[in-house]
């Protein structure tokens, strides 16, 4: 039989841009998205000045997709076009750091001055003013991996002024997880603001299992008052720019080659979904000079999958109570994005609650609905209530199946009837239509 459950809520996206070039999210949408959480890992195109733009061309685009005009320059400017876009979704947005850093001091390796903090200040200011729900890191990136912890604590005294929340990518996910899960918590320890640790995961062979002590931290830190979640997707690959593992080479030289695929490319579209291996065999180099050959020829803009974790980790993630669904779609307009763009909340429901029985049906949609509405300060979603915003999806528990594969991405998945935002049908018997039903969400 059908089941009615309030319209997911992918907590982690990367659709900041794709609200503009492709306003029906149609990846999001066939899967029973209703509301997409934007800015996240410290990535984003505002507040925009020529640094700004520097910085997403050389790296953020392959990320976030290609901006055909910046017709903004003040964060506020950026949710006026998102609204005029008139996107399908609801769409909810996080002021990112790296562009806030990036727009005041560049490509700075140091500390900032007072005058570049209190400037930072402003801009998270004003985003939050203008209806950000909080703050986001990208820790392992640059230029987030520039910043020192104090420089985190003082933008999120900020934050938790206007009553937000700080999610992050936290800096190590491999063997330094347990100290960047510290730092997060130490954070939101000193400021009162809550805090939200991204894509929560222990990433490589070597560092499997660690989340069987990090997931005690954050109860621990519960235990003491912090506000701590996370989110995860459901699948042991990740996928992240090329560009941004090869900067922090550490991480690159920690992966098999093998291990590692080409989801998307600017030019070269034949590279996609071989293996960095197979690549280095075609351009007859070894892999330590394929890998920047490639991204000089691809202006950067080379997305990669990386099967680096272990399917125990991935479930014992899920599994705890404070955790929520975010995809972390890349949303790549072109070659083989990974798998989670298309496919993440069905999959949860089909692999994890029918197949795995890892936790209930209810748990399911609980961790995709009540707990990230809650989380992300998303008044009258995330429910179905009378008095609550009509975001509904209508799918087959015993029927509902991801379809999105590494070699087939693109493809919607089966079991969903209806998807309905603001009271409006946007998805009928697996069509996706445009109708501009979505709102833009700001902190009540």
């Amino acid at each position: 039989g059908w089941s009615v459950a309030p319209g997911f809520i992918d907590v982690h996206c990367h659709d900041d841009i794709a609200l503009l070039n492709t306003p029906s999210l149609d990846f999001k949408t066939a899967q029973g998205v209703t509301t997409v959480v934007c800015g996240n890992c410290g990535l984003g195109v505002a507040p925009a000045n020529e640094h700004v733009k520097e910085f997403f061309a050389r790296g953020i685009e392959g990320v976030l997709g290609p901006v055909k005009d910046f017709s903004w320059s003040t964060i506020g400017e950026f949710y006026d076009a998102v609204r005029g876009a008139k996107p399908v979704p609801n769409a909810a947005f996080l002021v990112p750091h790296g562009t806030l850093r990036v727009s005041t001091m560049g490509w700075e390796h140091r500390a900032p001055t007072d005058a570049e903090l209190g400037k930072m200040k402003d801009h998270l200011a004003e985003g939050m003013a203008a209806g950000a729900v909080g703050l986001s890191t990208g820790l392992m990136y640059v230029p987030g991996a520039f910043a020192k912890t104090e420089e985190l604590i003082e933008l999120n005294r900020v934050v938790a002024e206007h009553g937000g929340l700080y999610v992050s990518h936290i800096r190590n996910e491999g063997n330094g997880l347990l100290d960047s899960v510290r730092e997060a918590i130490r954070i939101g320890e000193e400021t009162g603001t809550p805090v939200q640790i991204s894509h929560h995961k222990a990433s490589g062979r070597d560092n499997w299992g660690l989340t069987k002590e990090s997931l005690p931290l954050i109860d621990e830190a519960r235990k003491r008052g912090v506000q701590v979640t996370i989110d995860a997707y459901p699948y042991t690959a990740a996928s992240t720019s090329l560009a941004a593992l090869t900067r922090n080479g550490r991480l690159i030289r920690a992966m098999d080659p093998h291990d590692v695929m080409v989801a998307s490319v600017k030019y070269q579209h034949e590279y996609e979904g071989k293996r960095l291996d197979e690549i280095a065999d075609i351009m007859d180099l070894p892999v330590e000079e394929a890998v920047p050959k490639l991204l000089a020829d691809e202006d950067q803009a080379v997305v990669a999958v990386m099967f680096i974790m272990d399917e125990a980790d991935v479930q014992r993630v899920l599994q705890h109570p404070q955790c929520m669904i975010g995809s972390d779609g890349i949303p790549s307009p072109t070659g083989k994005p990974h798998p989670r763009l298309y496919g993440t909340f069905p999959r949860v429901l089909e692999r994890y609650v029918r197949n795995e029985k890892l936790f209930t049906l209810q748990e399911g949609v609980r961790k995709m609905t009540q707990l990230p509405a809650k989380t992300f300060m998303l008044a009258d979603r995330g429910e179905l209530r009378e008095g609550a915003w009509a975001d509904i999806v209508i799918f087959d528990a015993s029927t509902i199946a991801e379809k999105s594969t590494y070699d087939e991405p693109r493809q919607y998945p089966s079991g969903i009837s209806h998807v309905i935002v603001n009271g409006q049908v946007v998805v009928e018997n697996g069509v996706v239509s445009e109708v501009p039903s979505g709102q833009f969400l700001t902190r009540p």
